[in-house]
């Protein structure tokens, strides 16, 4: 149950790639009824890899809150043959699933109660300001050296874009990390359904404006993973194996040249 902060404070929980794992969405919605916030943002990513997407969106459906698209649900939007596991996650979650992804934002904006000055903004993505598929990477997960080069200070600044926030809030990466492009912080808050940290637990971030400055808490939960990697492995789902691997190990690096 949604639970009001103190006064003067405003805590924004933000929930990011959840990939269809439903058991692990609703481990970090238990986690997040134990405490105090004022309003809850998803960031995209919502059903595509995991063993229950069409379950995981009606759970998500249910909430009510402001939720953005990620690139795979772009891909489940856009779904064809070529593509065999967004073309079964479409399936999965029908036209009236479809329907609802296609009306998802690229991205939310909030300001702090009582303050409207602009470089306070917390602006939340799944990727960045700018392409909700590319990656920004300012702190490198240090797992794979694939992942060690971080993005260049001209393409951070391109990839922000136009936009002057205190603070970008984002997911995509799937590992907690921090930075600056110039004056601003770039933090990004692990995933919920697929971390790539080597520690399968759950990620989500509770966000605090404390009257001045905005504070990021990131948060891990337990859930029974190992109940999912079986459920992937009888869903039917193209790539199953990979899957199930990515879940076990919570471990993988996107090709970032």
């Amino acid at each position: 149950m949604l639970q009001h902060a103190q006064s003067q404070k405003f805590t924004v929980a933000v929930l990011a790639d959840i990939h269809g794992n439903l058991a692990a969405l609703r481990a970090v919605l238990a986690d997040l009824a134990t405490q105090s916030y004022d309003q809850l943002v998803i960031a995209g990513d919502l059903v595509m890899n995991g063993p229950h997407p069409k379950e995981t969106l009606d759970c998500i459906r249910t909430l009510q809150v402001p939720t953005l698209f990620g690139e795979t649900d772009r891909a489940v939007v856009e779904a064809n043959r070529e593509n065999a596991l967004a073309y079964w996650t479409a399936e999965q979650i029908g036209t009236t699933g479809i329907a609802y992804l296609e009306t998802l934002s690229f991205s939310q904006s909030i300001m702090p109660p009582q303050d409207a000055s602009p470089e306070n903004e917390l602006l939340i993505v799944h990727a960045t300001p700018t392409n909700v598929a590319a990656f920004l990477v300012l702190e490198p997960n240090s797992l794979d050296t694939r992942c060690a080069t971080p993005t260049s200070e001209a393409e951070a600044s391109d990839l922000l874009g136009e936009t002057h926030p205190r603070l970008i809030l984002h997911g995509h990466v799937h590992y907690a990390s921090s930075g600056y492009v110039g004056n601003q912080q770039v933090v990004s808050i692990g995933a919920v359904g697929f971390p790539f940290d080597a520690n399968p637990q759950a990620a989500y971030a509770l966000v605090t404006w404390n009257g001045s400055r905005w504070e990021v808490i990131h948060r891990r939960v337990s859930y029974d993973y190992e109940s999912v990697i079986a459920a992937v492995a009888h869903s039917g789902q193209p790539r199953a194996d990979t899957i199930a691997h990515r879940l076990r190990t919570a471990r993988w690096c996107p090709p970032l040249s």
